[in-house]
């Protein structure tokens, strides 16, 4: 039981008095908090008189404090923080007017308000599959049936607005020319952009990814893939979303349209779940590798996607491909890039390079591809435990936080 110091200096005042058979009547004060139940621990309840006198104690393990005062009318306060890696969650209430004596319960009972904000970027890129598959009759592979699935990482909603998602030139880490690499260096890692190569794509400006959900992308293929192919995937989910926008032209004329990679999404998806394009290279489809892209996702900062694409400097190429559209990039500011993953050729490590900075991507994963494989973000044990939910790891680096899974994820 908590006494306010306020009190004791009345005690003391009395016990100066002439009277020495004068007391101050005291009474428990009960105070009740509902809506902290998980986390009755990080709260407390602070109680303050006419003459702005406080204290404050922490609520017990059912969310109850009890404190000592002399009849009065008093303000009573509930203050609580709650921090993880991601969010602050703030807990707040109070009541005014509080009477406490001989003809009241002497008891309150507070509801908490709770307000969420984000304090890091909780969106990472969960799983990658772009190697494809087997065929049935044995004849090779599949490979139009890759996908890219994000993941929410917090217990707010995070809303997809201006995120958009691109490709680090070159295509494959084993490719024999790096446009942006001299003399073993990339080019671009002392300045504070990164080249996203042929086009990117971004979601509608409603979209967004519940707490501690899944968001499954579709690059290739909206649709059943197992009714052709049993070793693939079924993309024909109305949750899922899907990369399509045949309309999107790039300066030479041409549209992401061939429909083999880019086939009329299945009906069961709705149209607002079909990511846009902005096409500035060449090419009738968006060339994400089989072998070893490297993938990342962006947030456009003080501009819709489409405006920043726009702007006058926002396209660079290599050197010696001033203007050449099959070299065409985004220069997309390394601070805006929430995630990214390297992926390297299991089969050609010796001749992959890096095109990702330290910043984004540290390290790389290695996949083998038209066998099903799937590069997935590893699991954080300990902290999905203490969350009740699946939490991912995130160190910026794919060497440690990812691994090739023998399958996709969605099969």
């Amino acid at each position: 039981m908590k006494k306010l110091f306020f009190l004791l200096l009345a005690v003391f005042l009395v016990s100066c008095d002439k009277d020495d058979d004068k007391t101050i009547k005291t009474y428990d004060l009960t105070i009740s908090v509902n809506g902290v139940e998980a986390v009755f621990d990080s709260c407390y309840v602070m109680v303050i008189d006419q003459q702005n006198n406080s204290n404050s104690c922490n609520l017990d393990a059912s969310g109850v404090t009890t404190f000592t005062v002399p009849a009065g009318i008093y303000e009573v306060y509930l203050n609580g923080t709650v921090t993880d890696a991601y969010c602050r969650t703030i807990y707040n209430a109070s009541q005014t007017g509080v009477v406490v004596g001989d003809k009241t319960a002497n008891m309150v009972e507070l509801t908490a308000t709770v307000t969420k904000m984000q304090t890091a970027n909780p969106l990472v890129i969960k799983e990658v599959y772009c190697g494809g598959c087997q065929k049935d009759d044995g004849s090779g592979k599949f490979t139009n049936d890759k996908c890219i699935i994000l993941y929410n990482n917090s217990s707010l909603a995070v809303s997809l607005a201006n995120v958009a998602v691109g490709m680090v030139e070159p295509y494959n880490a084993e490719a024999g020319t790096h446009s942006f690499l001299t003399g073993g260096k990339l080019t671009y890692e002392s300045d504070n952009w990164i080249p996203g190569i042929n086009g990117i794509w971004y979601f509608n400006s409603s979209a967004e990814i519940a707490p501690y959900s899944e968001l499954v992308v579709a690059v290739n293929g909206a649709i059943d893939h197992t009714l052709s192919y049993s070793n693939s995937v079924n993309y024909a989910k109305p949750e899922y979303y899907c990369m399509y926008d045949p309309e999107a032209a790039s300066s030479d004329g041409g549209h992401y349209n061939n429909t083999s990679y880019h086939p009329s999404p299945s009906e069961v998806i709705p149209s607002d779940h079909y990511l846009k394009a902005i096409k500035y290279g060449k090419g009738n489809a968006w060339p994400m590798s089989q072998t070893s892209p490297a993938v990342f996702i962006f947030k456009c900062e003080n501009n819709s996607v489409e405006q920043y694409v726009a702007k006058e400097d926002s396209l660079v190429y290599p050197a010696d491909k001033q203007g050449n559209l099959t070299y065409a990039c985004l220069r997309v500011p390394r601070a805006w890039v929430l995630d990214g993953v390297e992926i390297f050729n299991s089969d050609a490590v010796p001749s992959s390079k890096k095109r990702m900075t330290p910043d984004i991507d540290n390290g790389y994963v290695e996949m083998k591809g038209g066998f099903g494989h799937s590069v997935i973000r590893k699991k954080d044990e300990a902290a999905s435990a203490a969350a009740g939910h699946d939490i991912y790891v995130d160190t910026n680096n794919s060497s440690n936080d990812f691994y090739e899974a023998d399958k996709c994820s969605l099969m």
